[in-house]
Order: structure tokens, then sequence, then C-alpha cells
């Protein structure tokens, strides 16, 4: 800026307006064809500067604007806000026992509480953070009602996260609680996004801490896997410890020092 100016001069802004002027005069009628004539190598780089210019222009022509725009649009049709409204639904379901579940229709989201002493996680023992949450597809594709998604949030609560944590020779299946939602079939994922980002659920694998809860079995001829950070903390299931599987280069100890600096970094809601 010259010597003298401040932000707000007007000569700034008259030239801005005849550089943007200059660069539309440029633009062929069909964009098309100047893109035809970019290498595929040029494309990329003039994409990138391309879409910052796009951001910086948006925010500019809300600014010249006489009309004040609102600070924010609730747009019930937009797939983030659903899953927002599906997410905060969840979380006023009353919290069950995970080991007194009865079986239920229906696919949907979930999340996974722990009230016990692990000392690993007694930052978040008896809180509203869970260890984990996930999302259920429906057993057919499409389903509209909750007979035709099957029991598949039950399956997975119970026969997968329930027994895989009685598995666990330092985990004891009454200290963990769930809430679930039935969800209307295609709304489950955006709704679990919005939870992993919300909590960062240490058991999640999108977290990269205590993965592996969700992992099953391999065939026999085909163990040769390393061990996951949540078969590492919590040893007990058979197939994730049989020989031909290769120890995580983290130790249990390095593990829990992860989480305890997670939960400084994310502390727990109450």
């Amino acid at each position: 800026m010259p010597k003298g100016k401040t932000p707000n001069d007007p000569t700034d802004a008259a030239a801005v307006i005849q550089a943007l002027e200059a660069l539309l005069a440029q633009l062929p009628p069909d964009t098309g064809s100047l893109a035809s004539s970019i290498s595929l190598a040029k494309r990329k780089h003039v994409r990138r500067i391309v879409g910052q210019l796009r951001g910086r222009l948006a925010d500019l022509h809300v600014a010249l604007d006489s009309v004040k725009h609102p600070a924010s649009i609730f747009d019930p049709s937009d797939p983030q806000t659903i899953g927002e409204l599906i997410a905060q639904t969840l979380l006023i379901q009353p919290s069950q026992p995970l080991g007194s579940l009865l079986p239920f229709y229906g696919s949907g989201v979930y999340a996974i509480y722990y009230h016990g002493a692990f000392k690993h996680y007694l930052p978040v023992s008896g809180s509203n953070t869970p260890l984990y949450v996930g999302k259920v597809d429906p057993k057919t594709r499409g389903a509209s009602t909750v007979e035709e998604q099957g029991a598949k949030l039950y399956e997975r609560l119970v026969r997968d996260h329930a027994k895989n944590i009685k598995s666990a020779e330092n985990l004891a299946l009454g200290d963990f609680d769930c809430r679930y939602l039935v969800v209307k079939s295609a709304w489950q994922n955006t709704a679990e996004t919005y939870l992993i980002d919300r909590f960062r659920p240490i058991w999640n694998n999108e977290v990269g801490i205590c993965f592996g809860i969700g992992k099953h079995g391999d065939a026999a001829v085909t163990r040769s896997n390393t061990r996951s950070p949540w078969d590492t903390l919590h040893p007990g299931r058979k197939w994730a410890w049989s020989p031909g599987n290769k120890s995580n280069p983290k130790s249990p100890e390095v593990i829990g020092q992860e989480i305890t600096k997670h939960f400084q970094r994310h502390p727990a809601e109450r």
C-alpha cells in the first residue's frame, strides 16, 4: 500500500473495481474454451486460485449490499442441519444399560457411555461424552418401515459391542450405558458425522487413538494383521491375540498417555 494511504482509502477501492472489470473483460463468453486451452497440470493450480477468489468475492458481494444479511439461515432441507437435529434428538434419549437391552427393530445412530473406574477413562466416566458413537444402516436399502430396517441397531449394540466389551479382561459390561435412536433410512450418516465432530470419541476410528472395537476376527488363514489399539489396551478377544497377529507398535502405556492428552484437549461434557 502506498505511503500515507489507509485501508479504506477510496482510491484503493477504485483500483480493485478497475482490476475486476479488466479481468471480466478478458474472460471469454464460453469459459469452457478457456479451460480447454490450459494444460491439465496448470488447471489444478488455476482451480485453487479461482476457489480462493470465489470465497473472497462472495464476501465482498455481501459486504457491498446496503441491506444487511442475516448471520445464519436455518434450512431444514440442509443435510447438515438434519444430521444435527437427529444427533441432538439422540442425546435427549434416556440412557440404558448396554447389557440389558431387549430385541427391537430399527437402524439409526447410537452412543456408548462409560461410568466405571478404568483409570484412562476417568475423565469421561459418568459424563455425557461417549467413548464411541456409530451408525447402523438398514437391512434393506431404502427401507420404509422399522421391520424392513431389521433389528440392526440391537444387533450392533448387543451382538457386537456388548459381546466385545464382555471379552475384555479389564472392562465390565455393567459399567456401560447407551443411547440409541431409530432413524428414517439414509439420514444416519450425517448424524454420525456430527456426533464424531462434537465429541471426538476415543474408540472411533476417525479420532485415531483407541480404535478397533468394531474390528471382527479374521479367518485363521488370514490372521496376519496388526493388533488394534483397542485390543492392545483391552486384551481378551482370542482372535486378536492369535500368534499370527502382530503386536501394535504402541504399548498400552503409550495409548493411555494419548488418551490422557486427548481428554485434556477435549474435556468431557457433563
